[in-house]
C-alpha cells in the first residue's frame, strides 16, 4: 500500500543550480523544486532549458534542527512561498541570460576591447525574454513583501532582477543589430559602441546571479534539512524521505565537483553517500513498486547518468588526468558536455537529474 506523507507545515524548495560553458572556474546548475513529494506550483513554471553554478556551501548560522524548531508553521509557509517565487524566475531566466553571454564571448575574442570588425564569424547573441523579466520583477517585488523579511535574500533578489532587466534591454538592442547584420552596413560602428555598456552589464549580472543563487541556497538548505529530519522522524526511510535525501546529497556533491579543482577525497566521500542513498531508494522501489509514480523510471535513469558523470569527474581530478588536445578543442559552449570528466558534463547530468525530479513532484 502506498504510504502518503503527512501534510507538512511547509513546502521546502530544494535549490541547486545552470552551465555557461566558458566559466571554467564555476559552473552553473539548476535550482531544484523538491518538498515532501508535493507539487510546488511556482517551480513548475521553470524554463526547461535553464542551466546552473556549483555553489560554495553556505554558512549555517545555527543548526538546522534548532532553526527549524524555532520557526512557526506560518513562518515556514511564508518563507517557502518566497523561495518558490524566487526560484521559479531564476530557473526561467538565469540560464538563458548566461547562454546569451556565452554566445557573445564565443566570437568576441577580446572582451576588454570588443568587436574589431575583422571577425571571420559573427554569432551575435541569444535573446533574453524581456517580457518575462518584467513579470518576474513584479513577482520579486511581491515576494520581498512577504513577512518575515529575509533581508539578505530579498536584497540579493532585488539587485539580481535589476541587473537582469538592464542586461535584457541591452541584449535586445544588440540582438536586433546583429541578427539583421547591420554591422555589414556601418563597419561595426554600432557594435563597437554597444560593447562597453553590454560587457559591463554582463559582468554585473554574473556577479548578482552568483550572489542571489548563494542566498537562495542558504535559506533553502535550512528549510530542506528541517523538513527531511521531520519526515524521517514521522515516516522513516520510505521513498519520500529517500528521494529528498539523495537529491540533497547530489546538490552537495555538485557544489564541490562543479568547481575547477576540488578535494578528491572529500568528493569521493560525498559520491559514496549519494550512491548509498540512491541505491537504497532504488531497492525500496523494487520492493514497493506501488510507492513510486510513473515518472520514477526516468528519474532512476537520470540518477545513473549523474552517478557515472560524477565518477568520471572525480577520477579526472583524483588521477590528475589533463585534457587531451582534442578534448581542449571541445571545451567550449555546445560541446564541452561531451568531454568525460568535465565540469560541463557533470553539470549537464545534474541538471537532467533536477528536471526529472521536478517533474516527479508536479
Amino acid at each position: 500500500m502506498t504510504h502518503q506523507p503527512a501534510t507538512p507545515s511547509s513546502s521546502a524548495v530544494h535549490p541547486q543550480l545552470p552551465v555557461p560553458g566558458q566559466h571554467r572556474h564555476k559552473v552553473k546548475t539548476m535550482l531544484a523544486c523538491l518538498g515532501l513529494g508535493l507539487m510546488i506550483s511556482a517551480c513548475s513554471k521553470k524554463n526547461e532549458d535553464a542551466p546552473a553554478p556549483a555553489v560554495t556551501p553556505p554558512p549555517i548560522l545555527a543548526s538546522a534542527s534548532a532553526a527549524a524548531s524555532a520557526v512557526a508553521p506560518a513562518t515556514a509557509d511564508a518563507n517557502a512561498n518566497k523561495l518558490q517565487d524566487y526560484i521559479a524566475c531564476y530557473n526561467q531566466l538565469d540560464g538563458n541570460a548566461h547562454r546569451s553571454i556565452d554566445r557573445y564571448r564565443s566570437w568576441v575574442k577580446d572582451m576588454a576591447t570588443g568587436p574589431s570588425g575583422k571577425e571571420m564569424v559573427v554569432y551575435g547573441l541569444y535573446k533574453i525574454d524581456v517580457d518575462a523579466i518584467a513579470k518576474c520583477k513584479n513577482s520579486f517585488a511581491q515576494a520581498a513583501k512577504i513577512q518575515p523579511a529575509l533581508a539578505k535574500l530579498d536584497a540579493a533578489g532585488a539587485s539580481y532582477i535589476d541587473a537582469l532587466a538592464e542586461l535584457g534591454d541591452l541584449v535586445a538592442d544588440a540582438d536586433t543589430y546583429y541578427s539583421r547584420e547591420n554591422y555589414k552596413d556601418d563597419a561595426f560602428a554600432k557594435g563597437k559602441k554597444l560593447h562597453a555598456p553590454l560587457a559591463a552589464s554582463m559582468k554585473r549580472f554574473e556577479e548578482q546571479s552568483s550572489i542571489f543563487s548563494d542566498e537562495i541556497e542558504v535559506e533553502n538548505d535550512k528549510a530542506l534539512d528541517a523538513e527531511m529530519q521531520q519526515l524521517e522522524k514521522t515516516e522513516g526511510r520510505q521513498l519520500p524521505y529517500l528521494h529528498m535525501a539523495f537529491m540533497a546529497k547530489a546538490k552537495h556533491l555538485i557544489r564541490l565537483i562543479g568547481e575547477e579543482s576540488f578535494d578528491a577525497a572529500a568528493a569521493a566521500k560525498l559520491l559514496a553517500d549519494y550512491e548509498s542513498l540512491t541505491d537504497e531508494a532504488i531497492a525500496y522501489v523494487k520492493k514497493n513498486s506501488e510507492s513510486a509514480s510513473s515518472g520514477w523510471s526516468n528519474l532512476e535513469h537520470k540518477t545513473e547518468d549523474f552517478r557515472k558523470a560524477a565518477k568520471e569527474r572525480v577520477r579526472r581530478i583524483r588521477d590528475k588526468v589533463p585534457y587531451s588536445e582534442g578534448e581542449k578543442m571541445m571545451l567550449k559552449p555546445g560541446s564541452a558536455w561531451m568531454v568525460d570528466g568535465s565540469q560541463e558534463k557533470v553539470s549537464r547530468a545534474y541538471n537532467d537529474l533536477i528536471e526529472a525530479s521536478n517533474r516527479l513532484n508536479r
